[in-house]
């Protein structure tokens, strides 16, 4: 029997939160903005991730395992439905 290494990446849903103080509802709205856009570049862990939610799932690759070598058998498979973004026009 041969051996194939396969490794799957896919979506979790992650929370984070942080408070900001603002003049006005719309004031708040652009520095929670810019504040949300530096959470989710930041590395730190996120407050909560939700591991219930596992979405839009691929295969990365397949490799062919033997031992002298290891041979690329696929890439980017595609193995389920559940897209979280719409697939780009053709």
């Amino acid at each position: 029997m041969t051996e194939y290494t396969v490794k799957v990446g896919f979506w979790l849903w992650a929370f984070d939160g942080f408070t900001v103080e603002a003049e006005s509802d719309e004031a708040a709205i652009e520095k929670a903005k810019a504040a949300a856009l530096e959470t989710m570049e930041s590395r730190a862990c996120p407050e909560h991730i939700d591991l219930d939610e596992r979405r839009e799932g691929i295969i990365a690759y397949i490799d062919q395992i033997t031992p002298d070598d290891h041979r690329v058998v696929a890439e980017d498979v595609e193995f389920d439905s559940d897209r979280i973004r719409p697939a780009p026009e053709a």
